[in-house]
């Protein structure tokens, strides 16, 4: 599975796979590490990396995680593939009214947001159900919602407006 981390203000590509033998292939640019990957719990992960032990404290907050290994502490974004190009996407022309519209088609699980509430860059607004999956979409920008086009438990079409954000 590839990710795209941000670190220090930089971009990294960040590959992760699984060899079948238990081992976990971890590539971050062109730096390689196969890795015995055991968690302990959900924020607590031990290593074993070239026969040496690590204990790896992860604390995550949406898509910014601080990672705690050896008594150094590192900081970073991290999204998946499809995350990163949405981000991207959403970042292009995100002045002045965003209409935003379905990707494809599902069905409306939640409304998030009612009409006239202000809204940050990231809030959620609506939670669409497609295909067997609950994704959040989230507000482009900073403004206000201006009209909900859906309602709750309606189904929905590619390109069908989901929100409008002035």
């Amino acid at each position: 599975m590839g990710y795209i981390t941000i670190i220090d203000d930089e971009e990294v590509l960040v590959k992760v796979d699984n060899t079948g033998t238990g081992q976990t292939v971890v590539t971050v640019g062109d730096r390689e590490v196969t890795a015995d990957v055991f968690w302990t719990r959900s924020d607590l992960v031990s290593l074993i990396i070239d026969g040496r032990s690590y204990q790896v404290d992860i604390h995550s907050e949406k898509d910014s995680h601080s990672v705690l290994i050896d008594g150094e502490s590192f900081e970073f974004d991290l999204f998946d593939e499809r995350q990163a190009l949405l981000k991207i996407s959403a970042a292009l022309g995100t002045e002045g009214i965003q209409e935003i519209k379905a990707s494809m088609p599902g069905r409306i699980v939640k409304l998030l947001v009612a009409e006239g509430d202000e809204v940050r860059d990231g809030d959620g607004l609506v939670v669409v159900e497609a295909m067997k999956m609950e994704n959040e979409i989230k507000s482009p920008k900073v403004g206000v919602v201006k009209k909900i086009g859906v309602k709750e438990g309606a189904n929905v079409e590619a390109g069908e407006l989901l929100v409008v954000v002035e």
